[in-house]
């Protein structure tokens, strides 16, 4: 039989390889499924080609995109125009009494 002060000496390392172990063992599982997942077929998240694809994509895109805002501004100066030139000819077509 053991003492009482070796049995508290073994809990404690007993306590403290499961508070240290636990949490390891855990990261180790995530750690081993990410890079299964990240790892898996051409064309997943692991292929950095199409990644590299993807991205020059997205830079296409944004440079056409960002033409927009003068071209929103050119289409609110033309719209702006053709309400002035209706209500022109709107007011030009009633009669001086106010009576069409």
């Amino acid at each position: 039989m053991m003492d009482p002060s070796s049995v508290a000496f073994v809990k404690g390392i007993v306590a403290f390889i499961v508070a240290v172990g636990v949490p390891v063992a855990g990261y180790a599982a995530i750690v081993a499924t990410r890079a299964i997942w990240v790892k898996g077929e051409p064309g997943t998240l692991g292929d950095a080609g199409q990644i590299r694809e993807e991205l020059e994509l997205l830079r296409q895109r944004v440079a056409e995109l960002e033409g927009v805002p003068e071209r929103m501004s050119e289409l609110e100066e033309r719209v702006d125009f053709s309400e002035r030139l209706l209500t022109r000819q709107r007011d030009a077509g009633q009669l001086p009494g106010g009576e069409s």
